[in-house]
Parts: C-alpha cells; structure tokens; sequence
C-alpha cells in the first residue's frame, strides 16, 4: 500500500542518514581514540620542547605538538632523544675523528654522512636543551702522568659509585701513552692508548687506539664497551680508578668524567669539524663510495661516488647551527656549497612523470628513474629552508617555492591504497615496478614530523600551503589510531 511504501522509504533515509554520520564522524573519533593511546604532556628533557609521546611497538616514539617552534638556530625536530652511536648498523666511533663509523652496506664500516650529520643534529639539540641543567657528578683531573721511577702512575680511584649513563669522558692525550680504566664491579679494563699495545684484547680488556698526534679525546665509556662485547650484562653503576702507562714526559690533561653537556659540545664539534675538512669544494658533496643496489633490482644502481640529497641537507641545517655560534664566512661558505647540489645541477636531483622536482636521497644512474624516497626528500629541503633563514637568496626562494609545488602533486601517491592513510616510504612501485614499499611505523612517523615542521613553516608565509601539509598530518595520524 502507499502508506507501507513511505514508511519503507523513510527508513531508507533515516539508514542513510546514520551512515553519513558515521563517515563525517569516524575520523573524528579516530583521532580521538589516537589522542587516548598518547600522553599529551609536553614531556621532553627540560620541559622547553614540546612534543607528543607515543608508546608503541615496545619503542617510545616523539611527534610535534602545536606548541612546537622550530628555529634553524635551535634543536632539531625530536633529535634530543636520538642516541645514534646506539644504533646497532654503528660498529664503534672513529678513533680519530670521534664520529660513529656505519657498517650500513659495508660489513667493515665507513664514514656516511647522512649518520654522521646526524649525529652531530641530535648532540646539537641535546647542547640547546640541556644548557641550564646543572652536572651533578663530574669528576675532574687537571693532569694524570706517570712515576718518574715506574712505567705507570698510581691508580686514582673515584670514590663514589658513578652510573654507567654517566661515563662521558674528555681529555688530551699525549702521544706513546695508554689511559686505563678500570671498572672494578664488573670487572672491565677499558684502555684509551696512543701507542702499541702487545697486551691483546680479552673479553674482559677493551683497548681502543688514538689515532695519530696527541689529541683532545670525547668518548662515550658505555657505548664503548657495548660495542666491543656483545651482549654483556653490566651493572648499572660502578666504582672506577684510573692510571696512565707510558713514558716520563707523557701526559692526560683536565680528564673529566660525567659532563654530558661537554660530551654533546664536542661531539657536535667533532662533527662540523669533519664536514668541514672532508667537503667536496667543487661540487659542495660529501660523496659517499659504497656500492649497492636497489632492493632486488640490480638493473638500478646509485650513481659512484654518490651524492645524497639528504646528506647534503641535514650537513647543511648542522652548519647553520654552527654559523649562527660563529659569523664565520668559511663556515657560510660550506653552508652555501652543501646545497649547492640541490639546486644547481642534477646530482641530487630526479623529475617525477619528467615534471616535478625531487631532491633524492638515493640518486640513481640513470636520470629517467628515481626512488623518490619521502622522508630524504623532506629533510633535504628543511635544509635549505634552514639556509635561506641565514642567506636569504632568490634562487633558495625559488627552489623552495618548486619543491612545494613538486609535494602538492606527489603527495597523494604516498597514500597507501590499500592500508587506509597509511604512508609509502618511496615510489619504487611506479618507477621500478616493484612491490608497494610501505613506510615502517618509525619512518610514517617521521612523515608525521616532518610534514607538521613545514606546515609550521609555511603557515606565516603560504597558509594555503601549511593547510595542504596538515591535511596529509592528519590523514596520517589518523592511520595510527
């Protein structure tokens, strides 16, 4: 009857009217649900950096709150809470130039800029966030030598127990000596030596050799015996002493023991003080010599020596940090040559569908394809970003503006199309034909920063711009919850 067909047809509409409630709502209670499974506390080292903390996949994971600001004068994203010379591809800091030595694609290790430039980022936005946190249990020894009438000194013992996250050293050494350390509690030898050493090396006696002339030394104690003993249990605190072997006239100058925030200035030191002498001048590049292929396509291989995009950008945003302590025109000069493989020839640089810039953190031989991997390319343009706030140029200007253009088209092909709003970590699929390399949890999170950093950034000159960075924000937030 008419009666029975409008009362069909009104539940017809009251359905679809729920449905379309449920679709404007659902991401709504997404994000809910996502701001539940995170502690919105601005929790960070000194309560200065805001970020958002998640908890998940036994990690600790940091995204940017609304509260963060990014200056290209202070700490670096979530970098504070970056401990790169952990990491297990790290097989040991150099023992010249105190900066961690990669074994990523080269079992015997090299020295790869995009990690040393980062380990330089994170000990940089420790410095700036640590600087009023006074040291609590710093030792000092203005000056250790040798007996006159004996090979080694006396042993010095620290009277207090000292916490093995504490062990951060520095010291000069003069050359054909040894420093020793023992920790007494868990029964190692740690020995710091400038000089040949016949005693070997046992499970329990770690010697780590100094390379070259007498010299200031910034070490790590704990990571320097979790990387020459695997998987050794060690006691969270020990009792240590001291002495050092060699001749009459050698010497360990102001050895200081515990001073994080002396260990973070060095290392950051150590750092700019190598990209500095290991830069490229023609071409600006720190080239990196490792062979290797993409994935199972050994058909495509990175250019030798190769250049990366993300290299070039994250040694770039380190020294403008650097300048902006010293107004020295040698280090703007090495700023000025770091980007110049981004924005003055093809080095770094492939063209999505022949149109649309990118900056590659893996450029490969041949210009028509590309990897177009996301988080390289975003992190190489926050470095020139970070320049241009020191050197403001044209052509900086120029690149930034193209890039952002480049992001507006490309972006939604780093949309997972069957896991929803979850993020690819490149575009291999389509350039190579290979399987969808979908972003790992840390890397969609760093997809998250990144893009809320430049939607910060935009958000005072290009407001249309900022919304489009943190329409894609949210979109990936919402994948997590």
């Amino acid at each position: 009857s008419p009666s029975l067909i409008s009362e069909s047809q009104s539940d017809v509409d009251m359905r679809c009217r729920v449905r379309r409630l449920i679709f404007y709502l659902l991401p709504i209670v997404s994000l809910v649900i996502f701001y539940q499974l995170i502690d919105k506390g601005s929790q960070t080292i000194n309560d200065q950096s805001p970020f958002i903390i998640i908890h998940a996949k036994n990690h600790t994971y940091r995204i940017l709150s609304s509260d963060f600001k990014y200056n290209s004068r202070e700490s670096y994203l979530n970098f504070a809470y970056f401990n790169v010379e952990q990491r297990s591809r790290v097989l040991h800091i150099d023992y010249l130039y105190d900066i961690p030595v990669s074994s990523q694609w080269q079992l015997n290790g090299h020295l790869y800029p995009i990690q040393i430039a980062q380990f330089g980022l994170s000990h940089w936005s420790r410095l700036t966030l640590n600087t009023k946190i006074k040291q609590n249990h710093v030792y000092r020894f203005e000056q250790i030598k040798p007996n006159e009438d004996n090979y080694c000194s006396s042993w010095n013992k620290i009277k207090n127990r000292i916490d093995l996250s504490n062990t951060f050293i520095h010291f000069t050494i003069s050359s054909n000596c040894s420093l020793h350390i023992q920790f007494l509690d868990n029964n190692i030898e740690l020995i710091y030596s400038t000089r040949k050493i016949n005693d070997s090396k046992t499970s329990r006696k770690i010697i780590i050799p100094l390379t070259g002339f007498p010299r200031q030394v910034n070490r790590y104690m704990k990571i320097d015996i979790r990387k020459s003993i695997d998987n050794l249990f060690l006691s969270k605190s020990d009792f240590i002493k001291i002495r050092i072997c060699g001749a009459p006239n050698s010497f360990v100058n102001e050895l200081i023991v515990g001073n994080q925030t002396l260990y973070n200035q060095q290392a950051f030191y150590s750092v700019t003080r190598w990209l500095l002498n290991s830069q490229d001048f023609k071409t600006g590049c720190w080239f990196i010599h490792v062979k290797r292929t993409y994935g199972n396509h050994h058909q495509y291989h990175i250019r030798m020596p190769w250049c990366s995009a993300m290299a070039q950008g994250q040694a770039a945003s380190l020294l403008v940090r650097l300048y902006s302590l010293t107004n020295d025109i040698q280090h703007l000069s090495a700023v000025r040559r770091a980007i110049q493989p981004l924005w003055s020839s093809n080095i770094t640089r492939a063209y999505f569908n022949n149109h649309y810039l990118w900056l590659e953190e893996y450029p490969l031989e041949s210009p028509a394809e590309g990897l177009f991997v996301l988080n390289g390319c975003l992190y190489a343009l926050l470095g020139v970003i970070d320049v241009h706030t020191i050197d403001p140029q044209s052509y900086l200007l120029e690149l930034i503006n193209e890039m952002a253009n480049s992001l507006h088209h490309m972006l939604p092909y780093y949309i997972h199309p069957k896991v929803s709003n979850w993020s690819l970590y490149d575009l291999s699929h389509i350039t190579l034909q290979s399987k969808r390399n979908s972003a790992t949890y840390s890397y969609h999170l760093v997809h998250i920063i990144l893009l809320q950093c430049l939607s910060q950034i935009f958000r005072e000159t290009n407001f249309s711009r900022s919304q489009m960075f943190d329409s894609y924000v949210q979109r990936f937030l919402s994948a997590i919850s």
